[in-house]
């Protein structure tokens, strides 16, 4: 069983969570201590303020049903009982709100409304996830009690927090039982402890906490400008920090361009040289942080650069510039990393964002016959043509995709598959008179799934005589070169074919309903209706198959057929976007298709 988990790997955990609810479940146990059954009665109502330190944040922990609550029966101000209280990061307590808001949680709707059983799945995935992430350098058994230990021997190894101060704010019974996470002292360490002189690597790692935080702060804020504008502005308003800025590759690779920057104008880094040379090239180019101890480009201050990427995504480079002559330690940069990604997160979901909101979009069309991309050299050795009808992400560098071949049999494209490297587990799904319908798992990438980590939505994508036409939208406005040079470091002989602006006709909410509602039969809507209000589709099942065929006065068989037939009609009705996509007028401008 794993006994608590080291920052790296504990990062790690946090980073693979697949939903902000997932995250937000690993963190209270990781970094609030807080049981499995505990997770799920938190609720905005118990996240307050101390009047005695400023910025500081306190969760009460409701009681069970029918125990009064911790030694004296402490009690909110409704009266209901209050087991403890606990001390919440800030960027926890951040994230809290920031998720309450978004989600429109009432006062007393616990943040995870699931049961405690689904709290430890979801654990349990999330540590599947990271393991396959990290090449098991987390370990896939960790559960909520092993976070509760993490959270133990953070507060009282990491920071040296006062023992008593964490048995109240976990909730464990003794000082004795806080024993096996600490770390026996040799003759050494408790010289130091008792001449007053330790905590000296405490305190760095504090400050490395601490000068990163405005940072975070400023990019959960909901009512905080664009991502990057947000970030830097509030790592120089830190006195760590004389000045923050964020760079992009500019066209041909070579060169930065900065788009963001405070506690300094654009003109003087342009004078020192930021553009032509600095680590920030290496973040952006090696995806990984960098960092110097004084150049004329930091005007002579050490400073780190940290990629601000997604998903193999490299949005640019987030650079923060000491305000003295201190060297930027180790714990600063990775909490500045961690930022980094975060930013880099923020950075893809705004531009997906905008693109779901936008009127118009920049439609491009990428082409390449690179050998490395597997669809080009599969339709070259068949003579085929193959149409990628959807890929689903399997981990970071893992994708299964699903594609029509018309002009090859089955077992030809499995035998290109074996000689592929890279491509396997070739599945036939239909096989048809003239090809068949597939899937396979791509574990170098494709280019189809480097576009939508840049934040574009793909449009088409097929292959033939060699060569793959991908064809995708982004957000109207973008600068479509940088994502093409990044492609190219992935795909030496990609091609960007074309890029228009293309006007767009929405899809409401209604149209969508109306025109999938026309597909199904009346027993066919009966069935997925009974199934839905049923409790069917949900986790765990208010009611089985069985119970809602009987309910119906069908036979079970007689309602999954049914039930299949209108599943299947109302994917149709998602998947196919046929209609939505934009044909042009003999002017030239875009209509929608229909019109």
């Amino acid at each position: 069983m794993v006994d608590g988990l080291d920052a790296d790997a504990y990062d790690a955990l946090v980073t693979a969570a697949e939903t902000y609810r997932a995250a937000l479940v690993v963190r209270l146990a990781g970094e609030a201590g807080l049981r499995t059954e505990e997770i799920t009665r938190v609720a905005p109502r118990h996240l307050r303020e101390p009047d005695s330190v400023a910025g500081a944040r306190l969760l009460a922990v409701p009681a069970a049903d029918g125990d009064e609550g911790a030694s004296g029966g402490s009690t909110a101000s409704d009266g209901e009982p209050i087991d403890r209280e606990t001390v919440v990061p800030a960027s926890l307590a951040a994230d809290l709100d920031r998720y309450a808001t978004s989600e429109g949680l009432a006062d007393d709707e616990p943040y995870v409304d699931v049961s405690p059983r689904r709290v430890q799945m979801i654990v349990s995935e999330t540590a599947a996830r990271a393991a396959g992430l990290t090449d098991g350098a987390v370990d896939e058994r960790v559960t909520p009690s092993a976070l509760r230990k993490t959270f133990a021997r953070r507060q009282l190894v990491d920071r040296g927090v006062d023992p008593r101060a964490v048995r109240d704010a976990g909730g464990w019974e003794s000082l004795g039982t806080l024993d096996p996470y600490l770390d026996p002292l040799d003759g050494e360490a408790l010289a130091a402890a008792m001449a007053g002189e330790g905590g000296s690597d405490d305190a760095a790692a504090e400050r490395g906490g601490t000068t990163a935080l405005p940072g975070f702060e400023a990019l959960a804020d909901p009512g905080s400008a664009a991502p990057a504008a947000a970030v830097v502005e509030g790592l120089a308003d830190a006195d760590r920090w004389a000045e923050a800025w964020v760079v992009r590759r500019a066209v041909g690779g070579g060169r930065a361009d900065v788009t963001d920057a405070a506690g300094v104008d654009r003109e003087a880094l342009a004078d020192r040289g930021v553009a032509a040379a600095g680590p920030w090239l290496d973040a952006v180019t090696d995806g990984a942080p960098a960092t110097t101890d004084g150049r004329q480009e930091t005007d002579g201050r050490p400073a780190v650069a940290v990629p601000a990427a997604f998903e193999g995504a490299v949005h640019g480079a987030l650079c923060a510039v000491a305000a003295d002559g201190d060297a930027v330690d180790e714990s600063e940069r990775r909490a500045l990393a961690a930022l980094g990604g975060c930013l880099g997160r923020a950075i893809t979901a705004e531009r997906w964002r905008e693109l779901l909101h936008s009127d118009a979009v920049t439609e491009v069309e990428f082409h390449t016959g690179d050998d490395g991309a597997f669809l080009a050299r599969a339709s070259d050795r068949l003579g085929c043509r193959i149409e990628l009808a959807s890929t689903v992400d399997v981990d970071e560098d893992v994708s299964r995709a699903y594609l029509s071949v018309e002009g090859a049999r089955p077992q030809d494209v499995a035998t290109v598959v074996e000689a592929s490297p890279g491509v396997s587990d070739f599945r036939v799904i239909e096989t048809r008179e003239d090809g068949c319908s597939a899937s396979l798992r791509l574990a170098d990438g494709s280019l189809v799934r480097a576009l939508v980590d840049h934040g574009a939505t793909v449009r088409d994508a097929s292959a033939a005589e060699g060569r793959v036409r991908v064809v995708a939208d982004f957000p109207e406005g973008t600068n479509v070169r940088p994502v093409a040079d990044g492609l190219r470091d992935r795909f030496a002989d990609v091609r960007l074919a074309s890029k228009e602006s293309v006007a767009r006709s929405p899809r409401t909410e209604s149209a969508l309903r109306d025109g999938v509602a026309d597909r199904f039969t009346d027993r066919q809507w009966a069935a997925l209706s009974a199934a839905y209000h049923g409790g069917y589709f949900d986790w765990p099942r208010g009611s089985t198959a069985e119970e809602v065929a009987d309910a119906m006065g069908v036979s079970s068989p007689t309602f999954h057929n049914h039930l299949r037939k209108a599943q299947r009609a109302l994917l149709d009705g998602v998947f196919e976007d046929e209609a939505d996509r934009p044909t042009r007028r003999d002017d030239g401008r875009a209509t929608p298709s229909g019109e």
